[in-house]
């Protein structure tokens, strides 16, 4: 009698979402009031990837990214807040077993909300079609399908040429 090993590989898992949060750093390329801005603030990212079996992977990225907060002085004091959430098409590249490169490339709609102490409030948006980013990040497996990742990414914005760096905390779920 042949004896039989029953030997189950792993499922492979194609697909992956990754949601993360994170400081950034806005690089300040205002001329008037430079010394108002707050060049430290916030962001989100979400993405969706297909993930096959090789280094390059591809998705859609999106996010919210606080470019920076502008605030004056009484007695007529401006609060302003602007903000860029981006849908891009993202590459990814696995460097070594835990490092990967991520570089995406789409439009954004930058967000202005003005709030001025005496005039009330304004709003505005705008639409910027040449937007980029590259992240570099770390990855750790938890399971077959969980990770928590840490990213360093830059983000550049052709709208109003905004810039900013962002230290990302991540966590991956692959379906």
């Amino acid at each position: 009698m042949a004896q039989t090993a029953s030997y189950t590989k792993p499922k492979k898992h194609k697909f992956a979402v990754y949601a993360g949060f994170g400081p950034n750093y806005y690089f300040n390329n205002l001329a008037l009031g430079k010394s108002y801005v707050n060049d430290f603030n916030y962001s989100f990212t979400g993405r969706v990837m297909w993930e096959p079996e090789h280094l390059l992977s591809l998705g859609v990225e999106s996010g919210y990214f606080r470019l920076y907060t502008y605030n004056t002085p009484e007695p007529n004091k401006v609060h302003i807040a602007n903000t860029a959430i981006p849908i891009q098409i993202v590459v990814s590249m696995r460097v070594l077993q835990n490092f990967y490169v991520n570089f995406a490339m789409g439009q954004a709609v930058l967000l202005n909300k003005i709030h001025m102490e005496n005039n009330g409030d304004f709003s505005a948006s705008s639409f910027s079609v040449a937007d980029f980013s590259g992240t570099l990040g770390y990855r750790h497996k938890l399971s077959n399908r969980f990770s928590i990742s840490a990213e360093t990414k830059y983000y550049y914005s052709g709208g109003f040429v905004d810039r900013n760096i962002a230290l990302l905390f991540v966590g991956g779920y692959r379906f």
